[in-house]
C-alpha cells in the first residue's frame, strides 16, 4: 500500500499492517499515528471517526489504537500561510508576494 507520512511527506510503501514502533524511514516520525489514521478527523469528537475508539491525547506521537489504519497523513499536513496565499494570489493572477525583511520594515516607519 503506497501513502505519504505526515511528518516529511515521503511517499512510503508498506506491506502489511503498521506496528506500533514503526517509524517513516525518512524523518523517523511515527507511523503509527493518529494523524496517519484514515479514521482521524480534526471536526470529529476526539478527532477520530471512530465512536468507540478511546481518546488519544497527543495526536503525533505513536499509540496503541486497536482500530488503527494506516491513511493518507500527508494531506493533513498544514502549509505555511505563505505559500498558501502565494497559491490563492496565482490562482488570481497574482505575482508572489517578496518576502520583506523585519528590520527593513522597522526602519522605514522610522525614517524622515
Amino acid at each position: 500500500m503506497a501513502t505519504t507520512c505526515y511528518g516529511c511527506g515521503a511517499t512510503l510503501h508498506m506491506d502489511g499492517p503498521v506496528g506500533r514502533r514503526t517509524t517513516c524511514p525518512e524523518c523517523d516520525a511515527d507511523l503509527h499515528a493518529c494523524v496517519d489514521c484514515r479514521h482521524y478527523d480534526e471536526s470529529a469528537p476526539h478527532e477520530c471517526r471512530e465512536p468507540h475508539a478511546e481518546q488519544i491525547v497527543d495526536k503525533v506521537a505513536s499509540n496503541a489504537c486497536d482500530l488503527f489504519q494506516l491513511g493518507d497523513g500527508a494531506s493533513r499536513r498544514r502549509v505555511k500561510s505563505r505559500s498558501a496565499r502565494d497559491a490563492l494570489g496565482a490562482l488570481f493572477g497574482e505575482a508572489p508576494q517578496q518576502e520583506e525583511d523585519p528590520r527593513d520594515a522597522l526602519e522605514s516607519l522610522f525614517k524622515k
